[in-house]
């Protein structure tokens, strides 16, 4: 749970639900699917703690005791049905009830998909309910995380397929050009990290015949940072059918990576891939 004023924004699902609605194309409906799936939403909650209510660090975070009872603000609808809610930021949640003392918590896609697996009387969860008012139903949710979860046993598999042993022939290749739909959506991740200094993007090659993207970052080691990152460059990756590969700097690996290389990125810089385009 986190304390009110703590920012949260979604521009990029907002664009992209804006897109759907002007145009309902296979295309558009994808990427805000896609967006859908990295963001983070406010859900109005009431949390009722069992003894004493704990008190929020310095970040505004508070860590849930067990024993606590969470009560989700449920949506109903004319025809019955009642709907987990999905607030993109403040802003829309204050369309529902503007209450300086809402509870509230940030949930991901795959939190409404579980909740709503386990509350079959929940039809679903409806983002923005009192603008865009975009509904999720219970079987496209359940076939969503079904597709999400094949993918990512898949490329959990391709990974081990393809990890690199001792001995194995490793070459690592200069691009010529950087994929933009890869890297804006990354660089949106790292902006937002400030562990982040580089960032590099290269071509890898194992033994002739494995080639995928190596994408070196210069900060310490995050798996949480690891998985924003992937969950960003997915769609990409999934329309050239490449896979990428992520280590940092301070790796042998990340060491070949970067040796004689330019950053697509700097916590100084910006994003200098951009800035390379401008200047040709």
């Amino acid at each position: 749970m986190k304390d009110s004023k703590t920012p949260l924004t979604n521009p990029a699902l907002k664009q992209a639900m804006a897109a759907m609605k002007a145009d309902n194309t296979p295309q558009t409906r994808n990427v805000m699917i896609n967006e859908m799936m990295r963001a983070t939403f406010l859900v109005p909650v009431q949390v009722g703690f069992a003894g004493t209510p704990p008190k929020m660090d310095k970040n505004g975070k508070v860590t849930i005791p067990p024993n606590t009872k969470i009560s989700f603000a449920l949506l109903g609808t004319t025809d019955k049905k009642q709907y987990f809610m999905a607030f993109t930021d403040w802003d829309e949640l204050h369309k529902w009830r503007k209450n300086p003392a809402q509870q509230t918590m940030m949930l991901r896609f795959d939190d409404y998909a579980s909740m709503i697996e386990k509350n079959p009387q929940v039809s679903g969860f409806v983002i923005n309910p009192f603008d865009e008012n975009l509904r999720l139903e219970r079987e496209m949710v359940a076939s969503l995380k079904q597709q999400k979860d094949a993918f990512a046993k898949a490329a959990k598999e391709r990974a081990q397929q393809k990890r690199i042993n001792p001995g194995d022939k490793v070459v690592i290749v200069e691009l010529s050009h950087y994929p933009e739909e890869l890297l804006g959506p990354v660089c949106d991740v790292l902006e937002a990290n400030a562990q982040v200094n580089e960032a590099y993007l290269q071509m890898m090659i194992v033994n002739d015949t494995q080639k995928s993207y190596l994408l070196v970052l210069d900060a310490p080691k995050d798996n949480e940072l690891f998985t924003a990152v992937i969950n960003a460059a997915r769609p990409y990756l999934q329309q050239v059918k490449l896979d990428m590969n992520l280590t940092i700097a301070a790796s042998p690996l990340g060491q070949q990576g970067i040796r004689g290389s330019e950053p697509f990125y700097s916590r100084v810089r910006g994003r200098i891939y951009e800035q390379e385009d401008e200047e040709d």
